[in-house]
């Protein structure tokens, strides 16, 4: 009888190529719309947490008749986010706080460490702290355009001078009855980043997003200054307790995600702008509650119209 063959089988080395071939088109084309969808969610997440500002900062005004300050003053400093905790899910952390005394007094070490998650933007990466003493933060109370008194914070103007246009700064207690531009049409709060967490000197550092020019103090802050300084601050969003500019303000003097550095003069005065990691803008929660996702690409003159609590300005549509 002849022997049977034996029929083997395989694969060539240009079918395993092919085939690895296609593998890594199907990856490819599958790794943007998966991380696309990630970011979608996290986007959609970051909106929720800016509606729930929006909701504790509409129960705070109907409870105290104003908003809170973006500061309570010398020597407390507590924030605005301090201050509407009782209508966040930080309720617990607000009865531990002393607010007789300053945010680095001992009484409220164990309040000011809490990290608060509604503060915190899931699509930024830094999610630790960048101190162990604070609870870090990612959203900010709008100060106004940035064109009065070098884009100051605090009211350095004459005596019965309102020289802060926004909604939120030093000592402020605006009411909504205050804000003649419309509720719909101005900026309570938007998106910052977590800072590196190292400050540097020299050269502008790689990551200006991170990390923000400082000066001295109460210098007029103009774009020769900016362009001047050479002490690089790595502390923004480090905490929420504390009133601090970088840390709990910003203000409209640069378009959101400006490609230009964020840069102070000492903690009071600045350009601090609206920045994130969504592609394309940032998430801004207007007054009247409802959020928007504006883009970077817009227009100067409407970014710094929204910021103004009663300018007058003609805000053309939502962003």
């Amino acid at each position: 009888m002849r022997p049977s063959r034996c029929r083997c089988y395989g694969f060539t080395l240009v079918e395993v190529l092919v085939v690895i071939a296609i593998i890594g088109l199907l990856v490819g084309l599958l790794l943007p719309a998966i991380q696309a969808a990630r970011e979608a969610a996290r986007r959609v997440q970051c909106n929720n947490n800016l509606k729930q500002i929006g909701v504790a900062l509409q129960n705070y005004e109907s409870t105290y008749r104003c908003l809170p300050s973006a500061r309570t003053g010398s020597p407390h400093l507590w924030s605005a986010q301090a201050q509407i905790l009782p209508h966040l899910e930080g309720g617990s952390v607000y009865q531990t706080i002393d607010f007789r005394f300053g945010v680095l007094e001992p009484v409220n070490i164990n309040a000011v460490q809490a990290i608060i998650p509604t503060y915190l933007c899931p699509s930024d990466a830094r999610q630790g702290r960048l101190d162990p003493n604070f609870g870090p933060n990612n959203y900010l109370a709008n100060a106004g355009s940035g064109l009065q008194n070098g884009g100051s914070f605090r009211d350095y103007g004459p005596e019965g001078t309102e020289p802060i246009d926004g909604v939120f700064f030093d000592k402020s207690a605006v009411k909504f009855a205050d804000v003649l531009d419309g509720l719909t049409n101005t900026a309570a709060y938007s998106e910052s980043v977590k800072g590196t967490g190292v400050d540097t000197t020299g050269a502008a550092p790689t990551d200006m997003v991170r990390q923000f020019a400082q000066g001295p103090q109460l210098v007029p802050v103009t774009d020769t200054f900016c362009a001047g300084l050479t002490v690089w601050n790595g502390q923004r969003g480090r905490e929420w307790a504390r009133g601090n500019l970088n840390a709990a303000s910003y203000n409209h003097f640069l378009t959101p995600n400006h490609k230009s550095c964020d840069c102070l003069s000492g903690n009071v005065m600045g350009r601090i702008a609206a920045r994130s990691f969504h592609p394309g803008g940032v998430n801004v929660l207007f007054l009247d509650g409802h959020v928007s996702f504006v883009g970077d690409s817009l227009d100067l003159s409407t970014w710094r119209a929204i910021a103004t609590r009663k300018g007058g300005e003609v805000v053309p549509s939502k962003s």
